[in-house]
């Protein structure tokens, strides 16, 4: 099994400690660097170029969010997920914008960020599920005008690939058994696709779902 090599950006060393320990128990990860300065955290993913930089958002009084253009530019493979303490959306937003792949809360760091990294080495975005909403609501009406069908595509859009395969065979009728059976996924790992679909989609019932492909067209109405 290929593991994920990850580099480790943070000034609280019980923290870096901890993810350490989380990290390396995975089969599927290895922590290969860490580093609590700027110009270390430069050094370490210069030399190492590391599949995920797990990247903290306040360096000793300075911001990660600075240091994020510098470690894409210097390790562009290097997928960048930012860590923080702060439910605030300028700091989602300016995350994503500057190329971050994922950004997890530190109250959420065990479940929350072994699911982030695994969802970006298979190229996918992540956001913390209690900032995911508001966030896409906030794209949403960036980019689309007050069209409802424009909209529901753009939510549609932001699901991943797996996540609208799983929804479209729940608009069918198929059960999460019948989908991880079809996908050699377990049911829990199918619930967690649904689920993170729905709250992404802003809605709540099979009926909703089974609505909403209908206008956008992914479903017969027979």
């Amino acid at each position: 099994m290929n593991q994920a090599r990850i580099v480790i950006i943070d000034d609280h060393l019980l923290l870096l400690s901890g993810l350490c320990l989380l990290l390396n128990g995975q089969e599927d990860m290895t922590v290969v660097g860490q580093a609590d300065t700027i110009e270390k955290a430069k050094e370490t993913v210069q030399e190492l170029s590391p599949d995920i930089i797990l990247l903290d958002i306040t360096i000793n009084d300075d911001s990660g969010l600075h240091l994020l253009p510098n470690l894409k530019a210097m390790s562009p493979d290097s997928k960048i997920i930012i860590l923080t303490m702060h439910e605030d959306q300028q700091y989602l937003q300016k995350a994503m914008q500057l190329g971050a792949a994922g950004f997890v809360l530190k109250k959420g760091l065990d479940v929350d960020l072994l699911y982030a990294i695994r969802s970006v080495m298979r190229g996918e975005a992540y956001i913390q599920p209690a900032m995911l909403k508001t966030y896409i609501s906030g794209e949403v009406e960036e980019r689309a005008a007050a069209k409802p069908k424009e909209k529901e595509l753009i939510l549609w859009e932001s699901l991943s690939a797996r996540e609208k395969e799983v929804m479209l065979a729940v608009a069918h009728g198929h059960t999460s058994k019948e989908i991880a059976e079809k996908n050699f996924l377990s049911e829990k790992t199918v619930a967690t696709y649904r689920s993170r679909a729905m709250l992404k989609l802003g809605i709540e019932t099979r009926a909703d779902l089974v609505g909403l492909t209908l206008r956008l067209g992914f479903l017969l109405n027979e």
